[in-house]
C-alpha cells in the first residue's frame, strides 16, 4: 500500500489522498493503525481512514472512490450454504449438487460485492482484485496436479481425529470452509453481460488473467532441503487461513480443549510435511481483474 501511495504521489504531486483501509471487525486494527501512522508521518496531504466493516457492505460514500484494491479475500462466502459431510471443502470434493449450491451463493456474493463498489465509485474509477480462483487445468490453491493435495491432507488429519474420539461427528461436519474459488468465467461474467445488475451498474471488465504462483516455502526447501524449516513454514501459512473454521467447528467446548485440539492438529499436519517434504506444496492459482466503472 505504501508502495502504491509513493507512486500516486510522484505522478501527482500537491493532490490530497484519502486511504481508506477496510477489514472485519475482529482482525487486528491496533497493528494497522501503527503502521497507518508511518504512512502518514510528514505528509500534510494525506489522511488514513480504518472501516471495520465486511466489504458485503458500504466502504466508502457514493461517488467518492477513485481507486479499490483488495487481494485475497473474496473467496470467503457471504455464509455457508450448507455443511458437507464428505469433506471440508467443497472446492475439493463434494457431489455435484452440493457443489451447485456453493456456486450459486459465490455468484450472488460477488455480484453483491461489485454491485457495493459501483455505487463508491466515481465515473472512471478502477479496482483491481486479486483472488484466489480455479485455472482451466483444474488447478487451486494447494492443489497443482503434481505434489499432494493440501485440502486433502487436512481433511484426512481431521477425519481421522473424529475416528479416534478426538472430535465429535457434527464437530467434523462442522469444518466446512465457508469459501469457493470461481473460475475466471465466474469471475468475468456479469461484467460482460448487458442484462447483469452489475453491468448495468456501469461496471466493466478491463483486463484478466489467472496466475500459478509457486509456493514460496517449497521453494526454499528445495535451496536449502531444511525439512523442519519447511514444514514449520508451511504449517504456519496454512493455519492462518484455516484455524477459524476448526475453532468455529469446536465452538461448544472450552478454550482450554479447543486450543488443545486445535494444536493437535497442526501438529499432525507439520509431521506429515516432515516425513515427506517433497510432495507437499501450497502453490496459489489466483485471477487478476481490472474493473472500471463507466
Amino acid at each position: 500500500m505504501a508502495a502504491d501511495y509513493c507512486y500516486y504521489k510522484k505522478k501527482n504531486n500537491g493532490a490530497f489522498v484519502e486511504v481508506i483501509f477496510n477489514d472485519l471487525p475482529s482482525n487486528d486494527f491496533n497493528a494497522l493503525g501503527k503502521n497507518a501512522t508511518l504512512l502518514m508521518q510528514g505528509d500534510q496531504n494525506l489522511v488514513v481512514s480504518m472501516v471495520p466493516r465486511s466489504f458485503y457492505e458500504p466502504v466508502c460514500p457514493p461517488n467518492s472512490l477513485d481507486f479499490g484494491f483488495s487481494s485475497t479475500a473474496m473467496h470467503w462466502l457471504s455464509k455457508l450454504p450448507k455443511h458437507l459431510s464428505n469433506h471440508i471443502d467443497v472446492n475439493v470434493s463434494a457431489p455435484v449438487e452440493d457443489k451447485a449450491i456453493f456456486q450459486a451463493q459465490s455468484q450472488i456474493d460477488w455480484s453483491t460485492i461489485l454491485l457495493a463498489r459501483a455505487k463508491e465509485l466515481k465515473s472512471g474509477g478502477q479496482i483491481v482484485t486479486v483472488n484466489l480462483s480455479v485455472d482451466e487445468q483444474g488447478r487451486y490453491v494447494g492443489h497443482n496436479l503434481v505434489d499432494l493435495n493440501l485440502k486433502d491432507i487436512l481433511h484426512e488429519i481431521w477425519k481421522q481425529m473424529q475416528i479416534e474420539e478426538l472430535i465429535q461427528p457434527e464437530e467434523y461436519v462442522g469444518a466446512t470452509s465457508q469459501s469457493y474459488y470461481r473460475t475466471e468465467a465466474e469471475f468475468t461474467a456479469c461484467l460482460e453481460d448487458p442484462q447483469s445488475e452489475v453491468y448495468q451498474a456501469g461496471l466493466r471488465l478491463g483486463d484478466t488473467r489467472t496466475m500459478l504462483i509457486r509456493c514460496p516455502y517449497r521453494s526454499q526447501y528445495e535451496d536449502d532441503r531444511d525439512a523442519e524449516k519447511f514444514a514449520q513454514g508451511l504449517t504456519q501459512a496454512t493455519r492462518s487461513w484455516s484455524e477459524h473454521t476448526l475453532r468455529n467447528a469446536l465452538s461448544n467446548r472450552s478454550n482450554q480443549d479447543i486450543s488443545d485440539i486445535v494444536n493437535q492438529f497442526y501438529q499432525r499436519f507439520t509431521a506429515r510435511i516432515r516425513e515427506n517434504p517433497g510432495q507437499f506444496s501450497m502453490d496459489y492459482v489466483q485471477t487478476y481483474l481490472r474493473i472500471y466503472k463507466k
